[in-house]
């Protein structure tokens, strides 16, 4: 009974029901048979996902069969939702047509995938790949004719656009930090979404370079200091610079005194490093202005920005960390959750479906009216 009792929550664990993987998830079995000649499937949590070809094991890992199962849930929990909504409209409509009241539309979500769902169960067949690329183009063609005749339709359009493309950013932003990625992983990602970056700021901004030198060239050739973005103010031009970590890096060292925590080597070294490219920037901007044609970029007080590690928990550590930064002249320091947060605020302002209900709000007794 133990050893059932240590397998994966999709297997049945109880010999009255027969035991094996539920039905449910077959489609891993589908998937190694189609894949591999293999005879038999080994979940581990030592091996990765991969073949042994000598034994004809194909081995799984644990953080892959999870995956798996999780996208199995996911997509029988989107259908089941969007075919009874289906259902739902339907007999509605179909009731409401034989005693005159008004038919009401189905309701079809903002999920892509539920949405394809929904045009399945209302018998309506989704476009295919080649009939998609038609109506791109066509759009694409004719986006000015539509802005003119039809401009609520284009920009409702673009908003749902927008929407959706935010809740893949955000979802992928999710799975990106429960992940020990490395930092050039994480520039990367911000390149690819720099609008992510102007959220740290107050001011709107606009990225003039990534990996961008801002001084400190030796004589020898040596010593290159170069930050991770180079950007600036968009209506004054005065530049700030970005330092990126990683999630993973900590924020806090051990207890200094009752309820006190000194900043981590990590966080205040990576503070010193950029004050070390302001003044080295400040120092060399007429050259930099020189070398990259860039004659309007300037450093009335350059801005320091360091996105570095998550909110660390508890209160007496959470009061050490904001102490400490919000005394930290020159650089503000956010966390990469803060920044996560700051996103899911904006896709809640954008569709107000996906925000969050406000806390309770609990009123003293002499607060109260009488």
């Amino acid at each position: 009974m133990r050893v059932l009792e240590g397998l994966p929550s999709t297997f049945i664990k109880d010999y009255d029901w027969g035991l094996g993987l539920r039905k449910e998830y077959r489609f891993i079995v589908n998937a190694v048979e189609k894949l591999s000649d293999c005879t038999e499937i080994v979940i581990s949590n030592v091996h990765e996902t991969g073949i042994d070809h000598q034994k004809k094991l194909f081995h799984i890992s644990a953080k892959d069969f999870e995956t798996a199962r999780k996208e199995i849930d996911n997509i029988t929990n989107t259908s089941r939702t969007a075919a009874q909504s289906v259902k739902d409209g339907k007999i509605h409509n179909l009731l409401a047509e034989k005693i005159g009241e008004p038919m009401v539309p189905v309701t079809i979500g903002r999920s892509p995938l539920r949405k394809l769902f929904t045009a399945v169960a209302q018998g309506q067949e989704p476009l295919s790949d080649d009939e998609q690329a038609v109506v791109v183009r066509e759009f694409e063609k004719n986006v000015t004719a539509i802005a003119e005749t039809e401009p609520d339709r284009l920009a409702k359009l673009q908003h749902d656009i927008e929407l959706v493309t935010l809740e893949k950013l955000i979802a992928r932003y999710e799975e990106m930090i429960t992940e020990k990625l490395s930092e050039k992983r994480w520039q990367d990602f911000l390149n690819e979404n720099p609008f992510i970056l102007s959220l740290a700021f107050g001011y709107p901004i606009i990225k003039v370079r990534d990996q961008a030198y801002v001084g400190g060239r030796k004589i020898s050739g040596s010593g290159d200091k170069i930050t991770d973005f180079l950007v600036k103010n968009s209506l004054t031009n005065n530049s700030a610079i970005i330092e990126i970590k990683t999630p993973q890096e900590k924020l806090l060292k051990v207890e200094y005194r009752d309820g006190v925590y000194t900043p981590s080597t990590a966080l205040s070294g990576s503070i010193i490093q950029a004050l070390d490219q302001k003044y080295r920037f400040e120092r060399e901007i007429a050259q930099f202005k020189e070398n990259s044609k860039m004659p309007d970029i300037e450093t009335y007080s350059v801005h320091c920005c360091l996105i570095i590690g998550k909110m660390p928990s508890g209160d007496d550590h959470q009061k050490s960390f904001e102490h400490f930064r919000r005394n930290s002249k020159n650089v503000d320091v956010i966390t990469f959750d803060e920044l996560l947060e700051k996103l899911k605020q904006l896709l809640g302002f954008l569709d107000p479906n996906h925000a969050e209900p406000p806390a309770p709000v609990y009123l003293k007794d002499e607060d109260l009216p009488f």
